[in-house]
C-alpha cells in the first residue's frame, strides 16, 4: 500500500512538497521464505514537488514479534551502506536530501538467518515503511509502503524442516575416545605379555 499524508495547515503545500515511491504495491510480499533466503528490493524515493526537502525512513512492526525480531535488514544507497542489522533494531535512516525533480534509489534487502530452526516454521511478520519529507518551512508529507514475510510451513506429511547442522564435534569426541580406548587395551595386553614372560 502507498499512502500520502500532508501536514501543511494551509492546503497549498501539497503541490509544492511531494514525496512518492516507485512502487505502488507492497515493497515485500514473501510467502515461502526459509533459513538462508534473502529478498532484495529497490525503491526509488522521488521528489515530485517544486520544493527541496529532506526525508527520513522509519519502520514499524504491525504483526507478530517472533519472526520480526530475528529478520535482518540491509539498506544501501548506491555503494553507501546506510543500515545493516536486525529489522527490529532499525529506528530510522539519517536525513537524506532530495532536490526538486530528483530521486534516489534505495536497495533494501531482508534476510532470513540461516541458524533459525524449526520453531520458526509457518510464522509471519508484517511491517510498514514510512517515508517522511520535511520542507524548510517544517511542512511534512508522508508516504508508506508495507511488507510481509511468511516462513515456509510444515510439509504436507507434517515433518519438520531438515536439521542442517551436523554433529561433527560429537563424532570427533567419539572417535577420540575409541582411539584412546584402543591405546589403553594395547598397553594392557603388552603388560600382561611382559608379566607372563617373566
Amino acid at each position: 500500500m502507498t499512502s500520502v499524508f500532508a501536514d501543511d495547515g494551509s492546503g497549498t503545500a501539497e503541490n509544492e512538497l511531494d514525496i512518492s515511491l516507485s512502487t505502488e504495491e507492497n515493497l515485500f510480499d514473501i510467502s515461502n521464505m526459509k533459513p538462508g533466503d534473502w529478498a532484495p528490493r529497490t525503491v526509488a524515493v522521488q521528489n515530485s514537488g517544486s520544493k527541496d526537502f529532506v526525508y527520513q525512513m522509519q519502520l514499524q512492526n504491525s504483526g507478530d514479534n517472533k519472526l520480526f525480531n530475528e529478520l535482518l535488514l540491509e539498506i544501501k544507497a548506491g555503494d553507501t551502506e546506510l543500515y545493516q542489522g536486525n529489522l527490529a533494531a532499525f529506528n530510522s535512516l539519517p536525513e537524506r536530501k532530495l532536490t526538486s525533480g530528483t530521486e534516489e534509489n534505495l536497495d533494501i534487502t531482508i534476510r532470513f538467518p540461516e541458524h533459525l530452526g524449526n520453531d520458526f516454521q509457518g510464522l509471519e511478520s508484517a511491517f510498514v515503511f514510512t517515508f517522511t519529507a520535511e520542507g524548510k518551512d517544517n511542512t511534512t508529507v508522508q508516504v508508506m509502503t508495507a511488507g510481509q514475510v511468511a516462513s515456509v510451513g510444515p510439509t504436507p506429511g507434517g515433518s519438520n524442516l531438515p536439521t542442517t547442522s551436523s554433529n561433527v564435534f560429537i563424532l570427533i569426541l567419539a572417535g577420540t575416545l575409541l582411539v584412546a580406548g584402543g591405546i589403553v587395551l594395547i598397553f594392557i595386553r603388552h603388560y600382561r605379555r611382559m608379566k607372563i614372560a617373566q
